[in-house]
């Protein structure tokens, strides 16, 4: 079922296209992308398979684009983006909730969430794939990503309130679609 105000197939393509122009746009600027605001509004606006579909094409079709093959990371990297999508599935009343003042303030908290979610699988996968498996290699590694999270941090508070908070309200916001209710016999009649 979906969620927003454009059939599901439409949805998705739109956010496919989001992610990857974003992705391919932003590539010189790591940690600022905008494949963490698709992945949070297919989960809000498409059911679960397609919102995990969406999420592995803009992958897919990104990584293809941009070469990025045969990389062991990229098990991580997508799979992080799969973790993001499936958290925001899970979270998104608390997420999108009553629109208000602080509709802001839960998106920019979605924005700070996912990235430390997905900045800290990440960063295991590059202490699994190229340390030695020891406690202090792991510590290492969480330390030297620390100034790499902080900015995909700031650079997600940003994407999701001014990219995706208005995406969400222009293609999906709950009480802001059209009714559907039939129009009764008798009130047709009568036009």
């Amino acid at each position: 079922m979906a969620r927003g105000r454009l059939p599901i197939p439409l949805a998705a393509a739109l956010l496919v296209m989001l992610g990857v122009g974003g992705r391919i746009a932003l590539h010189d600027y790591p940690n600022f992308e905008t494949v963490m605001v698709a992945a949070l509004l297919a989960a809000l606006l498409l059911p679960t398979g397609w919102a995990l579909a969406t999420t592995t094409s803009i992958m897919l079709l990104s990584d293809w684009y941009l070469g990025h093959t045969g990389n062991a990371i990229l098990w991580f990297t997508w799979s992080g983006f799969a973790l993001v999508a499936l958290a925001a599935h899970f979270s998104r009343r608390r997420i999108v909730g009553r629109f208000g003042g602080g509709t802001v303030t839960r998106f920019a908290g979605a924005g700070v969430l996912f990235a430390l979610v997905f900045d800290t699988w990440t960063n295991f996968g590059v202490w699994w794939l190229w340390y030695p498996h020891t406690a202090g290699n792991l510590m290492i590694v969480y330390a030297l990503g620390v100034p790499f999270m902080l900015y995909h941090i700031c650079s997600s508070v940003i994407t999701f309130t001014l990219l995706g908070l208005p995406l969400w309200l222009a293609l999906g916001a709950p009480g802001e679609q059209p009714a559907t209710t039939p129009v009764p016999m008798e009130v047709a009649a009568c036009h």
